[in-house]
């Protein structure tokens, strides 16, 4: 069993990372920084001949999801969803589905997700667009979605000061750690 954290944000050490991190501190996680990968954009073949898959690090990234059986999702909230490199990255699943490479539906069916997400304009509120899509992600993929939390920063380290936050890290580690 492992865990494998995916960091959307495009900037290392902020308050999405934090928070991720704290979840978890002291246990064995892959953690994959996205920014720090070529991912291109999804190409649409649904209709079509097959084409040649953008040459990328997509590959690389998918199997080392595959691979864990928790998967964190660790995304800022930009302009009230998804970061863009997070949301490249589960676009190109549709690659997958159609590669039906590992039988992917089936090994993520296999899964349990949790997703961290940090705003500043009333991300309580304003954020639960962010989770419900990823809740229709996770029911298309019949992936477990057992729990999120929604913080609130904005300057560095801010974070911290979000006490509600804090405490579902750590009821959320918890759960990690009885599935672990």
């Amino acid at each position: 069993m492992g865990i494998v954290v995916l960091y959307g944000s495009s900037r290392r050490n902020g308050n999405t990372d934090k928070l991720a991190d704290l979840l978890v501190e002291g246990l064995n996680a892959d953690k994959i920084y996205l920014s720090d990968y070529h991912l291109q954009p999804i190409t649409d073949y649904r209709h079509t001949e097959l084409g040649a898959y953008p040459d990328d690090d997509y590959h690389e990234l998918i199997d080392r999801v595959l691979e864990q059986d928790t998967i964190v999702f660790a995304t800022p909230i930009y302009w009230y969803g998804i970061s863009g490199v997070l949301k490249t990255f589960i676009d190109r699943w549709s690659q997958s589905l159609r590669e039906d490479r590992d039988h992917f539906l089936s090994k993520m069916s296999a899964k349990r997700a949790y997703v961290i997400a940090v705003g500043d304009d009333e991300p309580q509120l304003k954020g639960l667009p962010l989770i419900q899509q990823f809740q229709y992600i996770f029911d298309f993929t019949r992936t477990q979605f057992d729990g999120y939390i929604i913080g609130e920063g904005n300057k560095p380290g801010s974070i911290l000061e979000d006490t509600t936050a804090l405490s579902s890290v750590d009821e959320l580690r918890k759960r990690i750690i009885l599935n672990d």
